[in-house]
This record gives structure tokens, C-alpha cells and sequence, in this order.
């Protein structure tokens, strides 16, 4: 690895354990953000060492075992396979979407003989459709642009339209099935992740100048029941009592920007995106299609995923890997390094700035009545009564738990008709602690980019001992 690539991965290590010292627990938050940053450069080193991403190529195998389990599975469980979801016994339908991405990539861009790379991009493209996952689909159209832009050649353009028709034939045969498959894909609803991406803002919050620690955000986001695991097919999973006291660290923040941000605050989300705005910007200067390809979909897919982080459900080995190609040809230091991660921060953390813009909202909440207790003898099934006056349509009413950052007690969905005076009841388990605040918010029925809510009530309450 050349001196200057070197330098820049000690700065970037430096980056992340100095807030970690200064964070409230400092030796965990050390341990975990090296152990991070181990995992990171040694998938760098194999990079590296492989000298040309064309290496990635022998992945295409694992991934289209994996579209045919998905396919398997879906049939299997009874689902029809053209009117929905993919799914999987192992993965999430946003990790299939990125399987799918990045056939599509390999296909493309790869090197390989004609007939696999077929294969390879029509089952990429099938996964990618029937996945109906949003995040997947902008980062394959990301990912194909950013080749074709440093590499355009029959070849290419022979993939890219065989794909296109493959897509269009996908997308009529849906749209006759009648499915809502399709309807998802173009829905610019975020499915729940603007509360996700208040409470991470909250929790960045409570430590503004160090974050709170690597893998550590989860502590912030679980909700006060405690440790939660991912829903799979067989229904919600038991938490084990040896995972209770991990904090629940694979809940994430669903937005690269903010789960940096949250966990090493400004000089870590810094260190950060100068290494991979360094990485970007070689493999764009190299005329690496493959390799720009994977970053910037992979990159595209963190705007409300976390791609990028290890180890990883959704592929961040593959970007690690290909960043290590990067860097061993980086040569040099350049002033477009700064500019390509100041970019990517900018657009990355659009849920900071899109709050932050004032606009006339098209419904509106005003609180009429209230009847929440202040002081209680258990954490179990606070119940608060309210009436509120709302413009008649669909909302979300979030009740939050909050001591140094907030949490979210529980999500009720409340749709008016074509009333604007409604009676609600909210029951939830809070904080078992002497004293927290606690917060009923509404929120419009469809998520969106903001994370600002209609309105908020705070009030304090006590446990008697």
C-alpha cells in the first residue's frame, strides 16, 4: 500500500478513537470503534492485495445461489412470485434488492464469458424487481450511471440494454398481474424511517462533540422493553439473556450520515467521509467502472440504509474490498478528495438539512385535552388520554421515552375520517427509572424526509419507590 494511502487510514483510525475517549463510557466505546476500524482495514488489506476489482467477480456465484433460495423460498411459503416480495430465510428483501444490484454490476462491468454475464444480469435484475425494495433499486441506476460515465463501449451499452428490456418485460408483466409490487417501487413514502432518524438525532443530542460510541447507538434506539430482534418468517425471535446486555447494537439509523454522526460526532463523521470521498474520487480518476460502480451504489443505498457499515447484512464487505483496490493506487493527496466527501456529507445527511428548511405543512395538530399521570407506581402500561383537533386525514402518534436521549414507547396510527376532533387512548410500557420525560408527538400518516413532528406535549414523570 503506497505511504499516502497508509497515512490517510492512521488519520481515519485517529478520527474515530479520539471522540471515542471522551465519550461516557470511553473504554468500551475505544474497544468497539477499533474493532471496527480492524474489520475495515483488513477487508482494505485484501483489496489491496487483489490490485483490480475484476477479483470480485467469483461473488456473482454466491449471489445467484442466493436468488434462487429467495426464488425457492417465496414459492415454497405459497407467496405468488409475481405479486410479492421476495423473501428469505436469512436475509432482509433490502439485502436481496443489493444482491440484485450488484449482479447487475458484475454483469455489466465485470469481466467474465458472455453467457454468465447474461445469466448473472437478467436473475440481478429479476431479484432486484421482485425484491420491490427502493433503497437496492436507486443504488443499481446510481451504480450503472457512475460506470457508463468512465466506461462507455458496445459491450456496455449491449448489457445495459439487454437489462433495460429484461426490466420493461418485468414491468409489464407486473402491471398486468395487477400487483402492488410496482406501486411501492415509485412511493416516496420512507416507511417509518423519520422517527428512526429523530431518535438517532436524538441520541447525537446527548453527546453532540464525541457521539456515543461505535455499535453503541442501539442502546439509544431499542425501546425501554430492551433488547429486540429482527422479525424473520417464524415469527418475532426471543431475545436471549446474554445478548441483553449488547444493546441491541444492529439497530441502526437507517442513513450513513447520522449513524456516524451519532456514534463519533463531527471529527469521526470527518475522518470518515475524507476516506471514502478519497477512495470515490480514485476510482473515478482510474477509469475503474467496476469498482465506481459498487462504491457509488453502495454509497447511493446509505441514504436511508447503512450500507457501508461492518460487519454487514447488506454487502459493506464488498465496498471495503473495492476501497482497498482504491487505495492501492492512490498516489497522492488531492484537493478533489476534500471536495467529493464535503459533497457526499451534504447529500448524505438531507435528513439535517430538509428539516431544517421551513415549509407549510398540509395538515395540522393542535392538542385540546390531556390526561397524563405525573407520578406512578410502575413503568408497566402508562396510559395517557388526549383529544386533539386535527385536519381530517391519516396521522402516527408517537409517545417517547426520554432521559438523555429520546426513544420510541410506542406507534399508534390514527386515521380521523372525516372528523377533526378525535379521543385517543395510549397505553405503553415506559422507563423503569425514577424519573424521565415523556412525549406524545403527531406525525402525518406517510413518512417523510423530515424528522420534524406536527407538534409535541412534554411532561415529566416520576416512579414512586
Amino acid at each position: 500500500m503506497p505511504r499516502v494511502a497508509q497515512g490517510l487510514l492512521v488519520s481515519y483510525l485517529i478520527s474515530q478513537q479520539l471522540p471515542a475517549l471522551f465519550t461516557d463510557t470511553p473504554l468500551e466505546a475505544s474497544l468497539t470503534a477499533l474493532l471496527r476500524t480492524l474489520l475495515i482495514m483488513g477487508l482494505i488489506g485484501l483489496g489491496v492485495s487483489w490490485q483490480r476489482s475484476e477479483h470480485l467477480m467469483p461473488l456473482s456465484v454466491g449471489l445467484v445461489l442466493v436468488a434462487v433460495t429467495a426464488v425457492i423460498m417465496t414459492v415454497v411459503s405459497g407467496g405468488p412470485l409475481l405479486a410479492s416480495r421476495l423473501s428469505h430465510p436469512y436475509m432482509t428483501p433490502i439485502t436481496l434488492g443489493l444482491a440484485g444490484a450488484l449482479c447487475i454490476w458484475l454483469a455489466v462491468f465485470g469481466q467474465a464469458h458472455r453467457v454468465w454475464r447474461i445469466f448473472i444480469g437478467c436473475a440481478g435484475v429479476s431479484v432486484l424487481l421482485l425484491s420491490a425494495s427502493r433503497g437496492p433499486l436507486l443504488a443499481a441506476v446510481v451504480g450503472i450511471a457512475a460506470g457508463l460515465l468512465v466506461q462507455s463501449s458496445r459491450r456496455v451499452l449491449l448489457g445495459v440494454g439487454l437489462t433495460t428490456m429484461l426490466a420493461t418485460t418485468l414491468t409489464m408483466i407486473s402491471l398486468k398481474e395487477g400487483n402492488s409490487l410496482l406501486t411501492r417501487l415509485v412511493q416516496s413514502d420512507t416507511n417509518g424511517r423519520d422517527l428512526v432518524w429523530s431518535s438517532t438525532l436524538s441520541a447525537y443530542q446527548s453527546s453532540p462533540l464525541s457521539g456515543v460510541g461505535t455499535y453503541l447507538l442501539g442502546r439509544h434506539l431499542q425501546p425501554p422493553s430492551g433488547c429486540e430482534l429482527w422479525i424473520g418468517p417464524s415469527g418475532t425471535p426471543v431475545c436471549p439473556e446474554w445478548l441483553q446486555n449488547l444493546g441491541s447494537p444492529w439497530l441502526i439509523a437507517h442513513n450513513g450520515a447520522l449513524q456516524q454522526l451519532a456514534e463519533s460526532g463531527p471529527l469521526g463523521t470527518l475522518g470518515f467521509f475524507i476516506l471514502i470521498g478519497s477512495v470515490v474520487s480514485v476510482a473515478w480518476n482510474s477509469k475503474d467502472a467496476l469498482g465506481i460502480a459498487v462504491l457509488s451504489g453502495l454509497i447511493a443505498a446509505t441514504l436511508i440504509d447503512n450500507t457501508l457499515v461492518v460487519p454487514s447484512p447488506f454487502f459493506a464487505e464488498a465496498f471495503w474490498l473495492i476501497a482497498g483496490v482504491q487505495l492501492s493506487r492512490m498516489t497522492e493527496i488531492k484537493l478533489g478528495h476534500g471536495v467529493a466527501a464535503s459533497v457526499l456529507i451534504i447529500i448524505l445527511a438531507f435528513p439535517i438539512w430538509v428539516s431544517s428548511v421551513p415549509s407549510k405543512p398540509t395538515l395540522s395538530a393542535q392538542l385540546r385535552f390531556i390526561q397524563s399521570p405525573r407520578q406512578v407506581g410502575s413503568a408497566q402500561n402508562y396510559t395517557v388520554y388526549s383529544s386533539w383537533l386535527l385536519t381530517p386525514g391519516k396521522y402516527r402518534i408517537v409517545m417517547r421515552s426520554c432521559l438523555q436521549s429520546c426513544s420510541i414507547v410506542q406507534v399508534l396510527p390514527v386515521d380521523t375520517g372525516a372528523q377533526d376532533i378525535i379521543n385517543l387512548e395510549s397505553k405503553a410500557n415506559i422507563r423503569d427509572v425514577p424519573m424521565q420525560k415523556i412525549q406524545l408527538q403527531i406525525y402525518p400518516s406517510a413518512a417523510g424526509a423530515s424528522v420534524l413532528p406536527l407538534t409535541t406535549h412534554e411532561w415529566t414523570v416520576r416512579l414512586k419507590s
